[in-house]
């Protein structure tokens, strides 16, 4: 019986095209539809977990209107949107939590001083009005204003998504890498200071193609085993 060569560059193909990818980037500021014909004037992709940040920040009385979007639960699920004052992680931040039970969203805040679990709902420590949520197009859209603190160049933001019980009540979130690195600087106040008005639709500085090429694009869209492969097509060429 005849037999065939399995080199490196066909191995390379078969795992560029099998192995499972990463979506980095389920909503951006691009694709992400704000309800309600709102605008805003900067946007933000989050780097983890594929959500984004619309944002406008009003330095006379130190509010901050936000729209954040992220996937909406395939099942029953939540995603939140929050700020840390002391410019921790998780613990200590006050979050909006928007669920999805049985096809309906429901929105509150929450105070995330356990690990463990959730509390009820219940007041922040920082001023929050005009809360709301949508569930639009396959994307849940938290929609609130904050009031920042007086001192705001340590604050963090934080969010999630995660699952909910039977009851519809929330659970905790999985434990793995990206979740636990869903936290960053929020720095609404220094940009809205320095960079110009945007449309809310217009796509953030992070959408921008990467300087080194079309390969470093590719790889970001097809996941590791596009980079996998390609090492083991140049390992082929170079045995040939």
């Amino acid at each position: 019986m005849a037999s065939f060569p399995f080199s490196p560059l066909i191995l390379g193909i078969l795992i560029s095209l099998f192995s499972p990818t990463v979506n980095s980037a389920a909503v951006t500021c691009a694709t992400h539809k704000i309800p309600q014909n709102r605008t805003f004037e900067n946007c933000t992709n989050l780097p983890i977990l594929g959500v984004t940040l619309h944002h406008t920040y009003t330095a006379v009385n130190r509010s901050l209107s936000i729209a954040f979007g992220a996937e909406s639960p395939k099942d029953n699920g939540w995603v939140s949107w929050g700020i840390n004052p002391s410019g921790g992680k998780m613990l200590g931040a006050g979050a909006v939590i928007a669920s999805k039970f049985n096809g309906k969203i429901t929105v509150d805040t929450y105070n995330l001083s356990n690990i463990i679990h959730y509390v009820k709902p219940e007041n922040l420590s920082f001023e929050v009005w005009d809360i709301s949520a949508v569930d639009l197009n396959g994307v849940i859209t938290i929609l609130a204003s904050v009031k920042l603190p007086e001192k705001n160049d340590n604050l963090t933001q934080v969010w999630q998504v995660g699952p909910l019980d039977n009851k519809g009540e929330i659970k905790l979130h999985a434990l793995e890498p990206e979740n636990m690195k869903a936290v960053a600087p929020l720095k609404v106040a220094a940009a809205a200071a320095t960079s110009p008005s945007s449309s809310a639709t217009a796509p953030s500085p992070s959408e921008h193609k990467h300087k080194n090429g079309g390969v470093r694009m590719m790889g970001e869209k097809l996941g590791l085993g596009f980079y996998l492969g390609f090492v083991l097509v140049l390992l082929g060429f170079i045995s040939m």
